[in-house]
């Protein structure tokens, strides 16, 4: 049962205290120190699932355990389990938080050790998962927009030198998404953050926006390669709420994008929602350039006005997107493709566990603009890494199934080609 008194700020504060102070390193030492004849990683399992760490004998343990199951129980009543992925064998969720089964299938792979490197990799994973809670919370008291700043700046923390030194998401936008990237059996969960991203102002809805388009489209790009076999009826009727969600970030980029014509914005962010439009409609422009599927005509008035805004900037817009042509020499986001973001954070955890060389963001394979701001080759090796890692992986992949994250400039080129030839076609009597 939920007990009363915790608010977002309360939460918050409660993780800056963790992840900006010393407590991340001194619960490791702690774990690889204690005279016990367990392991060090079953200590931080016991750990994670009793939500409690201990910081040594003469330190207060940190306990998130009410801010944890406070925060959880109400998103469990909104239809959404953010701590725990489906489970698509035994159909349904888990006993055991994602971190926890995260940990374990690390130690399965043998990519994790008793060392100070794996702990406190995976005790940053739980960190992460917490946060994750605490983003889809944002609209519970307090401004949302100023929250999910807080919690931009709480990733910054997390990633920085009390921990392990790695960012694995930069964005609270993006963690929203990741958040909500997982199976739901309750569409509602889905409908009710993306009603509620609605009700933030231009700057954050737009921040939304660009991971939104860049995560759906790569994951309907995986669909339509591995799943339905390039059948684009099979892929609509088993993904309807994430159409739904790409409209959103479509439409949204298109505001911005009419705006930034109307007001002579040109440069880097402009260039940035220009490929927000281009991998949003990636997978499938012809559901949202031509007539709307049956699934979406609930939102005709969201359809119709992208089309327009669409038709209006065609010129402009497809000129623009011949700047963004993907190529084999330099990283596209095109050219990624994950069934889910969650599955490519856990091949981002394995290799950074046997990994000795510093890793990009996952931010970083969904915008170009992120990957040129790394040293040269750094998004791409990173994405070849996890295709590698996933193609091996053969617990995930045994019985001839598809590797869970795909690199393929090819493939890049060829849902370009669809995006521009669907756009120049439009028709003109919308």
């Amino acid at each position: 049962m939920e007990r009363p008194g915790i608010t977002f700020g309360d939460a918050a504060a409660q993780l800056e205290k963790l992840l900006r102070g010393p407590a991340r390193g001194e619960i490791v030492e702690t774990l690889l120190n204690e005279d016990r004849a367990d392991t060090a990683l079953s200590r931080l399992r016991h750990a994670m699932r009793t939500h409690t760490f201990s910081r040594g004998a003469e330190e207060k343990p940190v306990s998130l355990r009410r801010v944890v199951d406070t925060l959880d129980a109400r998103t469990r009543r909104e239809g959404l389990h953010v701590l725990q992925g489906w489970d698509y064998v035994a159909h349904r969720f888990p006993d055991d938080i994602a971190p926890v089964l995260l940990l374990d299938y690390c130690l399965r792979a043998g990519a994790a050790n008793d060392t100070r490197k794996s702990l406190a990799i995976l005790l940053d994973q739980y960190c992460l998962a917490v946060l994750s809670l605490l983003v889809v919370r944002a609209w519970d008291d307090g401004d949302a927009n100023e929250n999910l700043d807080r919690v931009t700046a709480l990733l910054g923390h997390l990633g920085g030198e009390q921990g392990c030194g790695l960012r694995f998401i930069d964005d609270a936008e993006t963690l929203l998404l990741l958040a909500v990237a997982y199976f739901h059996p309750e569409e509602r969960g889905y409908d009710s953050i993306r009603e509620r991203i609605g009700t933030l102002d231009s700057a954050h809805q737009l921040r939304c926006a660009l991971p939104c388009a860049s995560i759906q489209a790569s994951h309907l790009r995986w669909g339509l390669r591995f799943m339905y076999r390039r059948e684009i009826d099979l892929m609509r009727k088993d993904n309807e709420v994430d159409y739904r969600w790409l409209l959103f970030a479509l439409l949204e980029l298109m505001r911005s994008y009419a705006r930034m014509c109307d007001d002579g914005i040109h440069g880097a962010e402009r260039e940035r929602v220009v490929e927000g439009l281009l991998n949003g409609l990636s997978a499938d422009p012809w559901a949202f350039i031509e007539r709307a599927p049956t699934f979406l005509r609930v939102h005709q008035a969201a359809h119709d006005e992208f089309r327009a805004l669409l038709s209006a900037r065609r010129a402009d817009l497809l000129r623009e997107f011949a700047s963004q042509r993907p190529g084999s020499a330099v990283y596209s986001p095109l050219a990624f493709a994950t069934n889910f973001l969650s599955n490519a954070l856990v091949a981002m955890v394995i290799v950074a566990l046997v990994d000795e060389q510093p890793q990009p963001s996952l931010d970083s394979l969904l915008a170009t603009e992120r990957a040129r701001a790394l040293p040269r080759g750094s998004a791409e090796r990173l994405s070849r890494e996890l295709m590698a890692y996933s193609m091996a992986a053969a617990e995930r992949i045994g019985g001839g199934a598809a590797p869970l994250v795909v690199v393929d400039p090819l493939d890049a080129m060829h849902c370009f080609n669809n995006v521009v030839r669907v756009v120049n076609e439009q028709p003109q009597q919308l």
